[in-house]
């Protein structure tokens, strides 16, 4: 039973309240969502209800097909590594199953989900310079110099030339920065990301650049421009 007030619950976030609730269905061994909220009072049940919602909708916890009660429930391998992995994890992978741009995606999730973090944000910046260079041109180019010459206020292909020139350097320094400080390194050195939290707004950046590379490419109008 969770040792918590019924206003120390209900002020927890979901998130959190469902992996302590999931801890205790596991430590003790609950298999009927009815039976355990029987436990407790309004308004935690509902308080509960709600965490228990939140478990079966990320597959944490799943229908037992074993039971012949409606509400009976197993933790599933996907709901026992979010707990070994803990909040933080929960959370960072939280932005994987919704919001990514499909071209990080399809590139990074693999690689998050497996842990393989570093993996992911070098994955996820290629595929931005990828883009970078198929839009501008320069192919002769790589890195931080194709981000500077495909953004330059004053010769860059990428640059829009209907904005302010503070907001086209800045532009070009943001996707110049980031380059730098999320791909580079990982391309000369190991890169070892112990907080996930990091790694996951790493390839977070990288999806913003896309969705700014997508303006880009309405701007540009270039139909038939195969990108990948």
């Amino acid at each position: 039973m969770i040792e918590l007030s019924p206003d120390a619950i209900g002020e927890l976030p979901v998130d959190e309240r469902a992996l302590l609730l999931l801890e205790d269905l596991r430590r003790s061994a609950a298999w009927s969502e009815r039976d355990y909220l029987l436990v407790y009072q309004r308004p935690v049940t509902h308080y509960l209800a709600e965490a228990f919602s939140w478990l079966r909708g990320r597959a944490f916890i799943a229908t037992d097909p074993g039971q012949q009660s409606s509400t009976a429930f197993f933790v599933t391998p996907r709901g026992t590594e979010a707990l070994s992995g803990g909040l933080a994890n929960t959370r960072a992978t939280e932005r994987f199953e919704v919001g990514l741009h499909p071209l990080i995606d399809r590139k990074a999730r693999r690689q998050f989900l497996l842990g393989e973090y570093e993996q992911a944000v070098f994955v996820a910046m290629k595929e931005v310079e990828i883009r970078v260079r198929a839009l501008s041109g320069l192919s002769d180019l790589w890195g931080a110099t194709l981000m500077q010459e495909a953004f330059s206020a004053e010769r860059g292909a990428l640059a829009d030339n209907g904005s302010l020139r503070g907001e086209q350097v800045g532009t070009m320094e943001l996707f110049k920065g980031a380059y730098a400080v999320l791909r580079n390194p990982a391309g000369h050195r190991a890169v070892d990301y112990d907080d996930v939290t990091e790694a996951s707004e790493a390839v977070a950046v990288a999806s913003l650049l896309m969705r700014i590379l997508d303006r880009v490419e309405d701007r540009l109008a270039l139909p038939g421009r195969e990108l990948r």
